[in-house]
């Protein structure tokens, strides 16, 4: 399993040359499967720049495409109509959310509303993927090779999933845009346990964080204990806030290293394999 960080940010992109190096795209991860099947991890901004290498660089040997939302908040999806392969005739999308019909209307409805053209030039039904929404309370995908994406849902505002994807024994996990507001959560502890890869919403620091409750957010403490208790491999810590720029997220990141080397920032570019 290889797992590509697209998009890294949180809340809003940000542009300024103080921000490149960790990047400032929203929420997109990319994962490449070693039967060369792919799943996608929220369709934030950075999915433009992912549809764009998918065409130039993979030559459509990946399938059908899997596209796991952790939610539809803004900053996870407004990059999905800048997707090149959504245009794509010959191309099937599965784009797939927990729950939502719990929280909101449903999925595909979101989608569109996002492409009125009010607010974009392309209308959601001249779109040319085969597009399908799968919605249901408790997730399982698997691949044709066998891999397997579960989903666990967690406290944010109008509630939000994070995903396990399993494939040969190795084991990622996909934790943003989480609020431990009454300690952590022990359920992500045990769906994450002994993970290869902990990916983890750290949107604050712990003094950030006490005037953000109720904001849907992690700090990077908070971030490293669910870490620890899970007894997973690495850390990648994610979903940057607009605010912090290079400098300081990297000074970061050195401090925490000292007591703790298996966590490092989740940067755009980034390539891991497991």
């Amino acid at each position: 399993m290889k797992i590509i960080f697209y998009g890294t940010r949180g809340s809003i992109p940000v542009a300024d040359r103080d921000f490149i190096q960790v990047g400032g795209n929203t929420s997109c991860i990319l994962v490449i499967f070693k039967s060369g099947e792919i799943a996608i991890l929220d369709a934030g901004t950075g999915i433009r720049k992912l549809g764009h290498d998918l065409r130039t660089k993979m030559a459509k040997t990946y399938g059908d495409i899997f596209i796991g939302l952790s939610h539809t908040h803004w900053d996870h999806i407004q990059g999905f109509p800048f997707f090149k392969p959504a245009y794509d005739p010959d191309q099937k999308l599965i784009i797939s959310l927990c729950g939502r019909q719990k929280h909101a209307r449903d999925l595909s409805s979101i989608f569109a509303a996002q492409m009125q053209r009010d607010y974009f030039p392309v209308s959601f039904d001249n779109l040319q993927a085969n597009i399908v929404f799968f919605e249901a309370d408790t997730e399982i995908y698997r691949t044709r090779s066998g891999a397997t994406i579960t989903a666990a849902e967690h406290r944010h505002p109008g509630g939000a999933w994070t995903y396990r994807i399993e494939e040969q024994g190795k084991v990622l996990i996909y934790c943003t845009d989480i609020e431990h507001s009454a300690g952590i959560d022990m359920n992500i502890v045990r769906f994450s346990s002994g993970a290869d890869l902990l990916i983890h919403d750290a949107q604050y620091t712990s003094e950030e964080l006490k005037s953000k409750a109720g904001w849907g957010h992690s700090s990077w403490d908070q971030a490293v204990e669910v870490a620890d208790l899970a007894g997973v491999k690495r850390l990648a810590l994610f979903h940057h806030d607009p605010e912090h720029d290079d400098t300081y997220l990297f000074d970061l990141e050195k401090k925490y290293q000292r007591h703790h080397p298996h966590i490092f920032l989740a940067r755009e570019t980034l390539s891991i394999s497991l």
